[in-house]
């Protein structure tokens, strides 16, 4: 391994790309799964409005989907913000 007083600035040159490279990278990712998981919360939660304006079989599903997908979607904003 070199050590950092033995870097030339090409070396030092690469390293900072890189880096400069992987923040960007890491912020248009986050930006992305933030936006998908705003909209699969709205999904969610039509799911659950169609849920409540239908009746029978088809309100149980789709009172379990809606309430999956927000809780999901959910839980991704909480990892990716706090």
């Amino acid at each position: 391994m070199v050590k950092s007083d033995e870097l030339t600035e090409t070396q030092i040159r690469d390293a900072v790309r890189d880096g400069v490279l992987d923040a960007g990278r890491s912020l248009l990712s986050t930006v992305f799964w933030t936006v998908l998981a705003a909209f699969t919360t709205l999904v969610g939660l039509q799911s659950i409005q169609i849920a409540l304006s239908s009746s029978g079989i088809a309100a149980v599903g789709f009172a379990g989907v809606g309430l999956l997908v927000t809780g999901a979607s959910v839980y991704l904003l909480y990892l990716l913000h706090w």
